[in-house]
């Protein structure tokens, strides 16, 4: 039987080493605004993101044993469609497995790496709602890059004027032709 740890939508870190060991499971809900670097994406404040973590303890090929998260992310949220400027709902089914390696030395080569799982660098604790935040953003469609109506262009939390287009006169190819016979 799995120990399940109550998380509230308050930053909640686990600590890794045990969380695996005793093969525990958190799990909790938060509103896609209250994720600082997703709310830069958010056409409006609208949505709820679940989330289910559980912890395993992996041995692998050689006997040594890894350190693994299974994240299962579901919700929704608005995003604006970049076509008619209008709120999109942008629906969310994550699955992913994560093997937490203590420092950079631990990771191995890419091409290495299993299709269905991934290795980040992990020091002990981990910050539930920024690894959601994060699974989120790794989620989010090209296409969240988005150009708002007043003239900006939206990427993340950051906002650049987006420059008029302007006028070209394009010359015909019988207007080159005119000018060369002047000459």
């Amino acid at each position: 039987m799995r120990d399940s740890l109550p998380i509230s939508n308050m930053r909640e870190t686990i600590k890794v080493d045990s969380f695996t060991r005793l093969g525990q499971v958190c799990s909790g809900a938060v509103a896609p605004g209250q994720l600082p670097r997703l709310a830069g994406y958010l056409a409006d404040a609208g949505g709820e993101v679940s989330y289910t973590f559980s912890g395993h303890l992996r041995t692998d090929a050689a006997g040594s044993q890894k350190n693994s998260i299974k994240c299962i992310i579901y919700g929704w949220f608005f995003l604006t469609d970049p076509i008619s400027l209008e709120p999109v709902r942008h629906d969310v089914q994550i699955q992913s497995k994560l093997v937490l390696v203590k420092d950079e030395s631990m990771l191995p080569p890419l091409e290495l790496e299993a299709d269905d799982e991934d290795y980040i660098v992990c020091s002990g604790e981990m910050d539930v709602l920024e690894r959601v935040e994060e699974e989120l953003l790794l989620d989010l469609p090209v296409t969240a890059i988005s150009v708002t109506a007043a003239g900006k262009v939206r990427t993340g939390n950051s906002s650049a004027s987006v420059p008029a287009p302007t006028a070209v006169k394009k010359n015909s190819a019988f207007a080159k032709l005119a000018e060369l016979k002047k000459k």
